[in-house]
């Protein structure tokens, strides 16, 4: 994987033998430098992380300890956030329906649809840091991720669609969909102190918002969000990466936008929690997420 705004951290067997005991013990204090030191490279050189262990020893963690990292990991960069209206902090990313649609209601983590390069910060107001995003079991095919130099992006928009920029810059209007029923007003850009901008983007919950508000996105919104959008699919921005099972994406969700392919699992594939259960020999596609400020 070769990026300027990404970075790949394979742990070494030491390492991997402390995550397991960590993991374990339910304290991953041995591996507090380690942790603090991919922080600062998040805080400072890069927007984006993929730690992943060797392809062999992934295989020597159980599916409920992989589940269980993350949370523990998650301790080293800040405060876990609610994501839902259950007062859930750590949500399973697995299609719950294959008919299901962001277009019908449902959340972008409940489907298999692809597309909609987004950022997760759209679901409440404030603004948070980091995204988590780790790999408990590939799908049997697609769901590839894709990420998105944001900084990039912004660059482009700034020196060839001005015009996009600036309504861009300007409020819209969004739901706190799976959160509540409130709506609230944000712009898609903003700026952090030094000057980087700060995305907040998911076309489908905006445009539902919009609807819900009785407020018509008018012709220059449009053509903002298309700008957006078309830059943000082009090639050049991007990175993709099949997540491993093991694998953990650690971004700064506001600067690195992201989204996947489409993808498919096996016919006789079941839920983690049937899995868990014995009900099933073959796990969906499932990933686990968290927001953290």
């Amino acid at each position: 994987m070769q990026s300027s705004f990404m970075k790949e951290i394979t742990m070494d067997a030491a390492k991997q033998v402390a995550l397991g005991k960590g993991i374990k013990d339910k304290n991953l204090s041995e591996l507090a430098p380690f942790f603090s030191a991919i922080k600062e490279d998040l805080d400072t050189k890069y927007r984006g992380v993929i730690l992943h262990l060797e392809d062999e020893a992934a295989n020597t963690f159980s599916h409920q300890e992989l589940v269980n990292a993350p949370e523990l990991i998650s301790s080293f960069f800040g405060e876990l956030l609610v994501q839902n209206e259950k007062g859930d902090k750590v949500i399973m990313v697995y299609d719950r329906d294959r008919l299901g649609s962001m277009y019908q209601g449902a959340r972008y983590h409940q489907t298999r649809e692809g597309g909609s390069i987004h950022t997760d910060n759209v679901n409440i107001p404030e603004i948070w840091n980091y995204l988590f995003l780790s790999c408990i079991e590939p799908a049997q095919v697609g769901g590839e991720n894709i990420l998105v130099d944001g900084v990039a992006v912004h660059k482009t928009l700034k020196e060839k669609y001005p015009k996009a920029l600036a309504v861009l810059e300007d409020n819209f209007t969004w739901e706190m969909r799976g959160v509540s029923d409130s709506l609230y007003e944000a712009p898609i850009i903003t700026y952090d102190e030094n000057g980087l901008p700060l995305f907040r983007h998911l076309r489908p919950y905006m445009e539902s918002a919009h609807v819900k508000a009785n407020k018509p996105l008018s012709f220059e919104q449009l053509y903002a969000i298309d700008v957006l959008d078309a830059v943000t699919n082009s090639s050049e921005y991007q990175m993709r990466y099949r997540m491993r099972k093991g694998d953990i994406l650690i971004t700064r969700d506001a600067q690195v936008l992201h989204g996947r392919t489409c993808f498919s699992d096996a016919i006789e594939a079941v839920t983690y929690d049937d899995y868990i259960q014995g009900k099933g020999a073959i796990l969906k596609r499932t990933m686990e997420r968290l927001w953290i400020k």
